[in-house]
C-alpha cells in the first residue's frame, strides 16, 4: 500500500523511532505507559502479526516480572502500606514504581523489535554511510549480529543433526564435544564471511576519500517532509507538556494523584497519535485501497 510506513524515506522512519523512544521514556506515568505499551504491541501485530515479537516474548515477560517483583521486595519507601511480608513492608508506591519500570522496559524493547523489522541494514547504511561511514557499518553489523548468528547456528545444527551429531542425545562428554564442534564451525563460518565482506567493500572503495557515486534508491518526497513535520511537531508538544509537569507521576516521597488533568489528557492524546502513526498510515492506506476498488 502506498501509505505503508515502511515505504517512507529512511530518515522519516528513523526519526519516528527516535521520537517514540524519547516520548516513551519521558512520560513516566502509569496511564501513559499502559497506553503506549498497548499501541506498540498493536504496532507489532499490525506489521507482521507479532511474528518477530514472539521470538522475544520469553525475555520480555521474564525481565518485566523480575523488575516488577524486585522493586517492592527491596524498597520500603512509601506511605500507603499494602501488607507486611516476613517483617518487610510492601507499599503501594513501591508496587506502582515497579510496574512503571517493568512496563517501560517492555515498551522500549518492543519498539526496538519493530525497529529492527522496519529499519533494514540497507536503510541504516544509506542514512549514515556518507557522513559516518565507519559508524554506519559498525552499527549495521552490530544490529544484525545476533539474528544472523542465530540463523547460522540453526543451519549448522540441522546439518550436524543429519550427520548424527546431536546435542540432546548421548553421554555428557559426547554432548560437550558435539557442542564445541558446532561452535568451531560457527566461528570459522563467521570469520570467513567477515573477510569476504571486508574484501568486497574494499574493492568497491567504501570509506575512501575518493569521490564515488552510487544509486540512490530512496528519494525524499513531499509526503516524507509532511510526515517528518508531524513527528517533530508532536514530539515538541509532548516535550513542552512534560516540562510543564504533564505525563509524569511523582511516586516518592509522596505520590501524586493518579487521575489526569485536562492538560495531561491532551498530552496523552498527542502521545498516542505519535506512537500510533504507522498504524494510522496503514489504516488510511487500507481505506484508500478499499475505496479505489
Amino acid at each position: 500500500m502506498y501509505y505503508s510506513f515502511d515505504r517512507f524515506h529512511p530518515f522519516v522512519t528513523f526519526l519516528y523511532y527516535v521520537a517514540s523512544i524519547t516520548a516513551f521514556t519521558l512520560c513516566m506515568h502509569p496511564f501513559f505507559i499502559i497506553v503506549g505499551t498497548a499501541i506498540i504491541l498493536l504496532l507489532n501485530f499490525a506489521h507482521d502479526r507479532g511474528h518477530a515479537l514472539r521470538k522475544w516474548i520469553a525475555f520480555i515477560i521474564t525481565t518485566g516480572v523480575i523488575i516488577f517483583i524486585m522493586n517492592p521486595l527491596f524498597n520500603e519507601r512509601g506511605l500507603h502500606v499494602m501488607m507486611v511480608l516476613f517483617n518487610h513492608v510492601i507499599t503501594l508506591e513501591a508496587i506502582i514504581y515497579g510496574f512503571m519500570a517493568a512496563f517501560s522496559l517492555i515498551g522500549v524493547t518492543m519498539i526496538f523489535v519493530n525497529y529492527n523489522e522496519i529499519m533494514t541494514p540497507n536503510k541504516l547504511l544509506f542514512l549514515f554511510s556518507k557522513s559516518l561511514p565507519k559508524f554506519s557499518i559498525l552499527l549495521m553489523l552490530t544490529l544484525r549480529f545476533i539474528p544472523l548468528m542465530r540463523r547460522r547456528l540453526e543451519e549448522i545444527t540441522n546439518i550436524q543433526r543429519s550427520k548424527g551429531i546431536s546435542l540432546s542425545k548421548g553421554k555428557w562428554k559426547d554432548k560437550v564435544s558435539n557442542g564445541l564442534s558446532i561452535v568451531q564451525v560457527l566461528t570459522t563460518f563467521s570469520l570467513e564471511e567477515a573477510i569476504q565482506t571486508a574484501d568486497s567493500m574494499n574493492a568497491r572503495g567504501y570509506g575512501t576519500n575518493q569521490h564515488r557515486t552510487s544509486y540512490n534508491h530512496f528519494i525524499f518526497k513531499k509526503k516524507d517532509l509532511f510526515l517528518a513535520i508531524i513527528v517533530l511537531s508532536l514530539l515538541l508538544m509532548i516535550i513542552l507538556g512534560r516540562v510543564n509537569g504533564a505525563g509524569h507521576l511523582t511516586v516518592y516521597p509522596v505520590m501524586d494523584p493518579l487521575l489526569l488533568s485536562l492538560h495531561e489528557e491532551i498530552i496523552l492524546l498527542l502521545y498516542s497519535v505519535l506512537l500510533g502513526i504507522p498504524i494510522l498510515l496503514k489504516a488510511g492506506g487500507y481505506l484508500i485501497w478499499r475505496i479505489s476498488k
